[in-house]
This record gives structure tokens, sequence and C-alpha cells, in this order.
């Protein structure tokens, strides 16, 4: 997949915090949602196959606000596109600014996102990471499974999904890949929408155990209290 994904130039993320959210327009409100389902540009995103932002309530039987997904939704979503069997959005970011930690082996990652599709078809769409070294080739992949006619009771909605793991040591760059797959009808109703990437640190060893031990004192001084308390009473 590295090569396909060569020619997206990488979102800088030099002055990211831990826990932020790294992906550029993960919510495709940044620019009018189409009011059809036709395309409009997606900014932020290397977009291939029609994959386009719709806006919540579009006519055609598109997810509307009161339909399944994200509490905190805003006017648009992303939707796969007219007459296209595949089509694809992507994102190269660059994690230069987390270097250290990531190759001394103390970051994690979280990525996450809602997906859906239309009423009983099984259009779907998948989000995906993709994690490179410097030379381009890729260290390690992970994907949200995509949402099913039955996980989504054969409704109209999306489905919230996420992974976490380790950032492999050596990783410079994730390309963050959202494909939209039509399975049934004319209409690519793959789904998304609030799409997330972002980098956290993994607690030191000493910090689980330290933890631990102050969670274990914490409960031996509320049985001695409520020992002491029923020993007064009892007299």
């Amino acid at each position: 997949m590295a090569s396909a994904l060569a020619c997206a130039s990488p979102a800088s993320a030099g002055t990211a915090a831990v826990g932020q959210n790294l992906i550029v327009n993960g919510d495709a409100e940044a620019g009018v949602g189409s009011t059809d389902g036709g395309t409009v540009q997606v900014s932020g995103w290397n977009v291939t196959g029609g994959l386009t932002a719709v806006r919540y309530g579009a006519g055609g039987g598109f997810p509307s606000t009161t339909d399944a997904g994200p509490q905190n939704r805003s006017k648009n979503f992303f939707g796969g596109g007219v007459n296209t069997a595949a089509s694809r959005a992507i994102q190269v970011i660059d994690l230069s600014a987390f270097s250290g930690a990531i190759n001394a082996g103390q970051s994690q990652f979280n990525l996450s996102g809602w997906l859906g599709g239309y009423a009983s078809q099984s259009d779907n769409a998948t989000l995906s990471a993709v994690f490179r070294d410097s030379t381009g080739q890729t260290l390690f992949s992970t994907s949200l499974a995509p949402v099913t006619p039955g996980d989504r009771g054969g409704n109209t909605s999306m489905v919230y999904r996420d992974n976490y793991g380790m950032i492999p040591v050596g990783t410079a760059l994730v390309d963050i890949v959202l494909d939209m797959r039509r399975v049934e009808g004319s209409y690519n109703d793959g789904y998304a929408d609030n799409l997330s990437f972002s980098v956290a640190a993994v607690p030191e060893p000493g910090s689980w155990a330290m933890l631990g031990a102050g969670l274990a004192m914490l409960g031996f001084a509320a049985r001695k209290r409520r020992k002491s308390a029923s020993g007064t009473s009892a007299a």
C-alpha cells in the first residue's frame, strides 16, 4: 500500500500534542456538504473515486440528524459517491514530533470513527492506519472492521468503532485511509464521520505498580475505617 500512498503529501504533526486528533477534517466539516450526495471537494484529503461530503438529511435516504450515529455530529459526513464501486480518501501524517517516544517504544495509537451504511444494503466503509518508516516501508497496519447491515439492525445509521495498540519502533509516517465499497445499488453508500487518530504515551511499568499499591492501601484504609465504625456502634 505504501507505493500507492507516496503521492500524498504528509500533514505535519510538529505542533501536535499527545492525545490530540491528528486527522485534518476528520468530521467532513471543512467545506459545504452536498445536499444530494453529489461530488464536492473534501479538504485535507487526497480523494479518488468520487468520495464526497454529504449533509445530514440530504434527499435520497441519506442519514439524518436523528439516525443512530455520533452524538456530537455537525452538518456533514463522508459518503462513498455517485456511480462508483470503490472510492478512497488518503491522508498522510508526519509523526516526527513523537519520534523520541516512538523509537523508545513508549507510544501507542488510538484509531476511531463512526462507520455505517444504508438500510439493509451491504455497502460499507473501512478506516485504516498504515505505519511506515522514513524510507516508506510499511511496518504495520490496522483497520476498523466494516459495519454490516446486521450491526446496524438493517437501518440507515453509523456505529462506533475503535482500535488501539503500540506504534512500531521506527515509524515516521502514518497513512490514514478511508475506503468506501459499494456492494448493491448504483450509489456507494459507505458512510463515515468523526474520524480520529491520536498518539498517547505508554505508562511506565513503575506507574502501574504504584497505582496498584495506592489502590490497595486505599482499600485497606477503607476496611479499617469500616471495622472501627462497627466496633464503636457495638459499644
